[in-house]
């Protein structure tokens, strides 16, 4: 049909959005989001995804994987904030990861956080 494939991804200009084809049926091209939002269009408003188009539908899977993911997998405890010292401007941020505490340099001074001020 017009060049497209079970499994392609293109984009709908009905829904002005990107999808998986799924599925054909006379017409109809039958089309599904990661979001398990599947429907049906007519296969003349679809044409092939562009590359910004693909890598948008990839970022929505990604998200909506996030989403979905139990609460005992994700971040119990939310990351504590101190000022730098050496600076006292931008921000060091300290988080607790697997047991194991990480510090993120400051973006102005590259301090690694050794003078904290709480």
């Amino acid at each position: 049909m017009g060049g497209l494939t079970i499994g392609m991804v293109v984009y709908d200009r009905v829904y002005d959005m990107p999808a998986r084809v799924i599925g054909f049926g006379g017409h109809l091209v039958y089309l599904e989001r990661p979001t398990g939002l599947t429907w049906a269009s007519r296969w003349t408003s679809v044409r092939p995804a562009t590359d910004w188009e693909q890598r948008q539908l990839r970022a929505i899977a990604k998200l909506h994987e996030r989403r979905r993911r139990p609460a005992s997998t994700q971040r119990s405890e939310p990351a504590r904030v101190a000022a730098c010292g050496i600076c006292n401007g931008n921000r060091l941020l300290r988080s607790l990861r697997r047991g194991k505490a990480m510090i993120i340099p400051c973006r102005s001074c590259r301090a690694t956080g050794r003078a904290l001020v709480p």
